[in-house]
């Protein structure tokens, strides 16, 4: 699916939560309901079946929500998901909504690499000096990435804070290379 359709799903959903404002619980909501769906390749088989009636399928939907105590706003979107084919791009489309969803309350996404996973600590601090850079609420994505040997790298938006020892040992090389 293209970006612009998971856009278009995610800000109609971000449309229709935005009334009542309870957008992190929606988001929660599709991050569970994701996490069965990726966990589930016999899930996943079953709504690509055309052997599979489309009532059938909202059928096993609506257990699995009610199962996972889905809200009604956040399982109707997901029948429209089902009911319009749209289920296999559901990553794509909660990607999209937790994005609008940032945009909204004027959250900044910061994504940080680092060796290996940073303690509570560290993780607090990052917050903290990233809050004061943007000096807007951040929220941090973390990711392990043995490449980077130590420190760690961030990326708002576009541009990119390296504090790695790679960026560190490559910033070198260049100054040496232009000598």
């Amino acid at each position: 699916m293209s970006i612009a359709i998971a856009n278009r799903y995610a800000r109609a959903l971000a449309d229709v939560v935005g009334a009542a404002g309870n957008y992190r619980a929606v988001l929660q909501e599709l991050e569970d309901f994701a996490l069965v769906w990726r966990e589930s390749a016999e899930l996943a088989a079953v709504f690509d079946s055309p052997a599979v009636a489309l009532d059938s399928k909202i059928g096993l939907l609506d257990r699995i929500l009610e199962h996972l105590g889905t809200s009604k706003t956040t399982s109707n979107f997901l029948r429209i998901l089902a009911r319009n084919y749209r289920l296999a791009e559901l990553e794509g489309i909660r990607v999209a909504f937790r994005q609008a969803v940032n945009h909204r309350q004027g959250i900044v996404e910061v994504q940080v690499w680092s060796a290996t996973d940073l303690p509570a600590e560290q993780r607090t601090t990052l917050a903290a000096r990233f809050r004061e850079v943007t000096g807007q609420p951040v929220e941090l994505e973390f990711q392990a990435d043995p490449a980077l040997l130590g420190g760690v790298r961030a990326r708002i938006e576009s541009r990119v804070y390296d504090g790695s020892v790679r960026g560190h040992l490559d910033a070198i090389r260049e100054r040496l290379a232009v000598r």
